[in-house]
């Protein structure tokens, strides 16, 4: 794992102020997120208002902050693609491929009808058009770039990813218990969001630090994972979970045995 250092722009936050932002978020976001599912109306616009609002509130920080260069340092790492193929490979089929073999293992796994070549067609839409640049690069140039990066730098990446994954947890719940049933499978759903966070913050802080700043990488990762729980070959909500635990797991013990 490289350990190029992101981009500076992180500096641009006091400890303080990242704390203070973070809640705001958060709070911003369960208002925006659970205000339509209790009215019955679609989460979609709450969603979009949450990620660019939360991208804007935090550039206005940092340019105050830092400057107005403190903002290009930021948004440089969403062009960073010169990342090494091994990083490259891990963010654009490491979960994809991990999922599909959680669902072979587990009897979740469907043979494709129309051949391989309309599945992957399908996954490389969801993940890098319509999910990436429509959604998660913004989103994670706020979580990660603004938020997650602080943490990771005063208390290293495992324990700042850990310490990110609260919030980003959080923000999620209205769209975990929406439209469930009943008590029991909002209370599973949630459970999963809670094993979901600090795999998903874990492999994408590392991602970032291995990659030495590559928000474009982040947020096609962050997308890819989203994109692999709508596989046509996996029957089942479940095994895309599982695979991004496996890469997850996988990620900080090769980590750990290199850092010895």
């Amino acid at each position: 794992m490289r350990t190029t250092t992101p981009s500076p722009a992180v500096d641009a936050f006091d400890h303080r102020s990242v704390v203070r932002y973070t809640i705001i978020t958060t709070a911003l976001g369960l208002v925006l997120l659970g205000a339509p599912a209790l009215v019955g109306q679609p989460s979609e616009p709450g969603i979009l208002v949450l990620t660019y609002g939360v991208l804007l509130g935090g550039s206005v920080l940092t340019a105050r902050r830092a400057g107005p260069g403190s903002i290009r340092l930021l948004f440089r790492g969403l062009l960073r693609w010169r990342i090494g193929w091994v990083n490259a490979a891990v963010v654009a089929a490491a979960v994809p491929i991990a999922t599909i073999g959680v669902a072979a293992v587990t009897g979740t796994y469907v043979a494709p009808q129309g051949g391989w070549l309309p599945v992957i067609g399908s996954y490389l839409f969801a993940t890098f058009v319509y999910g990436a640049l429509a959604l998660n690069l913004w989103e994670e140039t706020g979580w990660q770039g603004m938020v997650q990066r602080h943490f990771m730098g005063r208390y290293g990446v495992l324990k700042g990813s850990a310490l990110a994954a609260i919030p980003f947890a959080i923000v999620h719940i209205p769209l975990q218990v929406r439209g469930t049933s009943g008590m029991r499978e909002a209370l599973v759903n949630l459970g999963w969001l809670f094993l979901i966070a600090p795999s998903m913050r874990y492999l994408l802080g590392r991602t970032d630090y291995a990659t030495g700043g590559s928000l474009l990488a982040v947020g096609v990762l962050h997308a890819s994972f989203n994109a692999s729980g709508k596989l046509s070959v996996v029957d089942a909500d479940w095994p895309y979970v599982g695979g991004l635990v496996v890469v997850a797991a996988v990620a900080l013990v090769v980590d750990v045995v290199r850092s010895r």
